[in-house]
């Protein structure tokens, strides 16, 4: 199968890469697809000839994104519409990329796809306008993810890295959801593509008990063997040294109910054996 891939140099990316690699696949960023220019998007699509599209690809600097509002809304926004006009006009499917920033977190119980959503962020806003794009012009799937690490830059590495340097490192405790290992993601979407469920929105994370970032430190350090302290802080406390930049509100409940993945035979794993498997291959 020829698959097209957004964000193909990504952390998603490169997993999906390793998942897919028994597929015909053409992983794409900025320079070689800009998605946000419809006549690229034709060219590529015109001659590679697509039968899926992973889009993975797109504007991830939470705060960035509201010092630059434009650019999120040109790259999360009309980029994604641009592929989903892409994808109807070649009559192909399409999975689309979301994110747990479409709501406002103001839950007590894992949220399901069919809650209302209401982001806080222009990050959130501009994931949402991908959703309801992908949906509307090309039936596509939305598949909403959560607190993502896999290769290059993230939450895990970093703080094995700070562990190397401090004795105590203090983290948010009043945001919690659940990790997600790209690789498990990228399996999750193959799933997808191969399985062919109802089109819809379908929520993709790491399995388990509901933490919080950090418990998720805690748990890093444990299992890498790391004596390092985590201390609890609030928000506010955490931004309170932050004054002079833009940062963007955070969901304070991320965590996605997983029933609906589940029952169409989605691949979720339990976020703590995933970590261990990252961590072990890290090191």
């Amino acid at each position: 199968m020829r698959i097209l891939i957004t964000g193909g140099y990504g952390q998603l990316g490169t997993a999906l890469q390793q998942v897919m690699k028994s597929e015909e696949l053409l992983p794409t960023d900025s320079d070689t697809m800009d998605i946000t220019d419809e006549a690229q998007v034709a060219k590529v699509f015109a001659e590679f000839k697509p039968e899926f599209l992973v889009h993975g690809a797109a504007y991830t600097n939470v705060d960035g994104c509201e010092e630059n509002p434009d650019l999120a809304r040109k790259v999360n926004a009309e980029g994604t519409k641009i592929l989903a006009e892409a994808c109807k006009g070649a009559g192909i499917p399409m999975v689309y990329i979301s994110t747990d920033y479409v709501f406002d977190g103001n839950f007590s119980a894992p949220i399901l796809e069919s809650q209302l959503t209401a982001p806080l962020s222009v990050y959130g806003e501009t994931k949402l306008a991908g959703e309801i794009a992908t949906r509307e012009i090309a039936g596509g799937y939305v598949l909403r993810t959560s607190w993502v690490y896999g290769e290059g830059n993230n939450f895990v590495r970093t703080m094995l890295s700070l562990s190397e340097k401090m004795d105590e490192i203090k983290v948010v405790s009043d945001q919690v959801g659940r990790p997600t290992y790209a690789l498990d993601l990228a399996k999750a979407i193959y799933d997808v593509v191969l399985k062919l469920p109802e089109a819809g929105i379908y929520n993709v994370t790491g399995d388990g008990e509901v933490i919080s970032w950090a418990d998720f430190a805690r748990e890093i350090f444990n299992i890498a063997g790391k004596s390092t302290k985590v201390t609890d802080i609030t928000t506010e406390e955490y931004l309170s040294d932050k004054q002079d930049r833009k940062i963007a509100p955070r969901p304070k409940y991320s965590a996605l109910d997983l029933t609906k993945s589940k029952a169409v035979g989605t691949t979720l794993a339990e976020w703590k054996n995933s970590l261990k498997s990252y961590i072990g291959h890290a090191a």
